[in-house]
């Protein structure tokens, strides 16, 4: 279905200060870092700042609520357990409620999923390998409601998961299961055919962020989202943070070292240029052209992107910062990511980052504008901290929440 708005795509810019941190790190537990124009940039993947962004779209459209899980199997078991089979002791089976409910919940998701391979190795807490044989080996990324699904299948299937434990404990062997219906399909006791598609139905934050979800046919999506890697407009210095923790009982008795453990970590500071794109069109069709759904998930993730940063390392870090610049452009021909205004990094001196980045991406932007004759832009509009005018950044407005407002109308061509 092809719903015709004003734009195809519209594109988020921002310019964040972001104090002493490691919002990122690489496997050495160092800040990421990228070498861009010659000199070494502070750098925050897509995949660490989408993550924040999708937490928040959750929690602003509870409705389209979703989530990304190895166990669905654990929670389809759980969810026998604590709303079908034992509700008056929730959270204590007895080994045969519990043998019972995870056969069940092994059975209806190998029908439901064609066979997906479940018992992955997981790395405990204590950084050993250890067996989950409920895990499934991929992401799951599906509709909340699904593990409730399943498990009400699994819960109208009881008599016969009770009498294929005791056939098996009969003859030491495995339960007996259903015969497969066709060749391709899994052989259990549910039927496939009753949940056919589940585990490919997407709903409107599915439908938005994409879903590599290889294993169970036709559940592929591509995401209507783009993301790119954040990095600092200026050359970024790695600090090292040395520490030491104090041992309380030892600092309390006379004579004994009150070091308890000693480190460092390391941290790095700086004015970040982050950028991302969504394809308006395709997020409608992906959305069977409900226009009012698509706006509102578009709504959302500016929001999200604009008030989430990554929390890793954030106890020792505390670095909630807003950007220092919002820009928004709406486009009917292709996205413009605007990071190489910063290929020569920008050296601040006494004056600091973030007003000559705004500055040069405005700047930027101008002489985008001006080489392509303001062709495919639909609207432009910003919002920042300073006072100075920002024509390259189309019209200025007092606060994120009216930039918001203001691109959405213009992209979609409606008001709300």
């Amino acid at each position: 279905m092809t719903t015709t708005i004003p734009a195809t795509f519209l594109d988020l810019h921002i310019i964040q200060t972001i104090p002493l941190s490691a919002l990122n790190r690489d496997g050495d537990g160092n800040p990421k870092s990228v070498v861009i124009g010659g000199v070494t940039r502070a750098r925050l993947s897509p995949q660490a700042v989408k993550r924040p962004v999708r937490l928040h779209i959750e929690k602003a459209l509870p409705e389209e609520a979703a989530v990304r899980t190895r166990r669905l199997v654990h929670e389809i078991r759980d969810t026998l357990l604590r709303e079908h089979w034992t509700p008056e002791t929730p959270g204590k089976p007895t080994p045969e409620e519990a043998e019972l409910a995870t056969f069940a919940a092994l059975d209806v998701f190998a029908a439901a999923s064609g066979g997906m391979k479940v018992g992955s190795v997981e790395e405990a807490a204590e950084g050993a390998k250890t067996k989950d044989s409920l895990a499934t080996a991929a992401l799951i990324y599906t509709p909340a409601s699904t593990a409730a699904r399943l498990a009400n299948v699994a819960a109208s299937l009881r008599d016969a998961y009770e009498s294929a434990l005791k056939e098996a404990s009969a003859n030491g062997g495995k339960p007996k299961a259903r015969g497969k219906a066709r060749k391709d399909e899994p052989t259990t006791l549910a039927d496939p055919k009753d949940m056919k598609g589940w585990l490919a139905e997407a709903n409107g934050s599915i439908a938005l962020l994409g879903r590599t979800l290889m294993e169970v046919d036709g559940a592929e999506r591509d995401a209507c989202v783009q993301v790119s890697s954040a990095f600092t407009t200026h050359e970024a210095v790695i600090e090292v943070d040395f520490f030491v923790a104090v041992d309380d009982y030892a600092a309390a008795t006379p004579g004994i070292p009150d070091v308890g453990q000693m480190g460092d970590s390391q941290h790095t500071a700086g004015t970040f240029y982050r950028y991302a794109t969504i394809n308006l069109q395709a997020l409608i069709t992906a959305n069977n052209g409900d226009t009012d759904l698509s706006r509102r998930l578009t709504r959302a993730f500016i929001d999200g992107f604009i008030n989430t940063l990554p929390d890793s390392g954030q106890t020792n870090a505390a670095a909630w910062t807003l950007p220092d610049l919002v820009h928004l452009a709406a486009r009917s021909d292709r996205p413009v990511n605007l990071s190489t205004a910063f290929d020569k990094p920008i050296r601040g001196g006494h004056t600091g980052h973030a007003t000559p980045s705004t500055e040069r991406l405005a700047a930027y932007a101008a002489t985008i504008q001006r080489l392509t004759a303001g062709r495919g832009l639909v609207h432009a509009v910003h919002a920042h901290t300073g006072t100075e005018e920002l024509p390259g950044l189309g019209q200025a407005v007092d606060s994120y929440e009216q930039a918001t407002d203001t691109i959405l109308d213009a992209a979609f061509g409606t008001q709300q």
